[in-house]
């Protein structure tokens, strides 16, 4: 699409920014020890998680600040995850053309219910850090962790301390820094696997990050979206750690599958099959 005629898109022909310099999403987001060290940490976790989505495409991204500037790549993200084609210019030739692709991803996202209450075209084109992380972070609460009537925190926390009662799981961030509960949920989504996890020594924590974050790729296929060092870092941020464990919950993921056996174990009369 060289040459089409936005106006029947009902796109608008002027940048559209956000009203605040953070914006709702950004806003949201809590900060916790040094903002930098945090802002990097986050910027790597949604790096990687986009990198993982795109990946079929043979597509990938390695700066979110940058590379979604004409809008090319953020209309191919949201292609993937809404597995329908989008129309765009696809080769944007003026900052005006970088404008309209952006706005054709953003009225994607808001024709799914996504709201991006201050987050506008130029904001994306300029290269808003901390607003094109809210925006990603509005993609992994939709597609990632999903539509759910509770906030979805307040979900994962329950399921988490319900699977994992002996180590009273409280956050996304310190809990998971000494690799200790990362390993026990390996050991419940697969019995056996790491049975020796309460006896890890918390003076550990980097390497047993790592251990736990190799088996879990190798056993189970979650990304390593987290190094192993940003998992055991006192700046590990909330939305990080979400994204992160949101891959052992979701459907069909090894926590899911575990949950299932062991209600069809409970309940063998009733041939459950899904929860659903």
């Amino acid at each position: 699409m060289e040459s089409q005629d936005f106006s029947e898109l009902g796109l608008s022909q002027v940048g559209l920014k956000a009203r605040s310099p953070e914006g709702h999403a950004a806003r949201a987001m809590h900060i916790k020890g040094d903002e930098y060290i945090w802002v990097e940490i986050q910027e790597k976790t949604f790096k990687n998680w986009v990198n993982e989505q795109i990946k079929p495409l043979n597509m990938s991204i390695t700066n979110l600040q940058t590379d979604f500037s004409d809008g090319l790549k953020l209309i191919a993200l949201i292609e993937v995850l809404q597995k329908r084609k989008l129309k765009k210019i696809r080769k944007p030739l003026n900052q005006h053309q970088c404008l309209e692709n952006v706005q054709i991803a953003l009225q994607a996202m808001a024709s799914d219910n996504i709201k991006l209450v201050n987050i506008g075209n130029t904001d994306i084109v300029e290269g808003n850090l901390k607003l094109i992380l809210g925006l990603i972070w509005s993609l992994i609460l939709r597609y990632q962790i999903g539509r759910t009537n509770f906030p979805p925190k307040k979900l994962m926390l329950s399921y988490l301390q319900a699977v994992l009662p002996d180590l009273h799981i409280s956050n996304f961030t310190s809990d998971w820094n000494s690799g200790i509960a990362l390993s026990a949920l390996l050991d419940y989504c697969k019995p056996g696997l790491f049975p020796h996890w309460n006896s890890l020594s918390i003076k550990n924590s980097v390497e047993n990050c790592r251990t736990a974050m190799y088996l879990a790729r190798d056993e189970f296929s979650i990304p390593m979206i987290l190094t192993p060092e940003d998992l055991a870092s006192h700046n590990l941020d909330e939305l990080s750690g979400m994204t992160y464990l949101s891959y052992f919950m979701r459907d069909d993921s090894p926590g899911y599958q575990a949950t299932l056996r062991w209600v069809q174990k409970q309940l063998p009369q009733f041939n459950i099959q899904n929860f659903t």
